[in-house]
């Protein structure tokens, strides 16, 4: 389970942070977005370039083999986005989710489940250790890469569920 975990959460940070940086309008957006998630107006930019230097930072550590400092980082992260997440939500803010890019979808409950979700898989690849047959291996950091590819397209999959 840990190798899934990793991948999971590791290429999940890495696409968030990318997608951010991608170009300039990207990341001028996702600092004009910060705001709707309380944070006040002269924390913005300090809290932007924290945020994306977290997740590059994080996704590296797992990414290059440090999982047990990687995931309990990401355990942190996500558990700080879904509370951030739910305050947004609670409130009604109308912040809006740019977690993997240009999506102009608002928070609702399903993003702090989203969230949740991820917070868990990094607990629990804390909390399991891998088998050491490789096949098993290279199944979990399959089911990894499926499942950062779900949550990624997350929004596109619920629109398309929900109809």
């Amino acid at each position: 389970m840990t190798t899934g975990a990793v991948v999971l959460c590791g290429l999940v940070l890495l696409v968030s942070a990318v997608s951010k940086v991608r170009t300039r309008s990207d990341y001028a957006d996702f600092v004009a977005s910060v705001p709707a998630f309380g944070i006040p107006q002269q924390w913005t930019r300090l809290f932007a370039v924290l945020t994306v230097v977290a997740e590059f930072g994080i996704a590296g550590l797992l990414l290059i083999g440090y999982w047990t400092a990687g995931l309990i980082l990401a355990a942190g992260m996500f558990a700080v986005l879904t509370a951030v997440v739910w305050r947004a939500v609670s409130r009604r803010s109308g912040a809006v989710c740019r977690c993997f890019g240009r999506a102009r979808t608002t928070l609702t409950h399903r993003h702090t489940a989203r969230n949740a979700f991820l917070l868990a898989a990094a607990v629990l690849g804390l909390s399991t250790t891998d088998s050491t047959d490789l096949a098993v291996a290279w199944l979990a950091a399959a089911v990894g890469v499926i499942g950062a590819v779900l949550v990624v397209r997350f929004d596109d999959l619920a629109d398309l569920v929900a109809g």
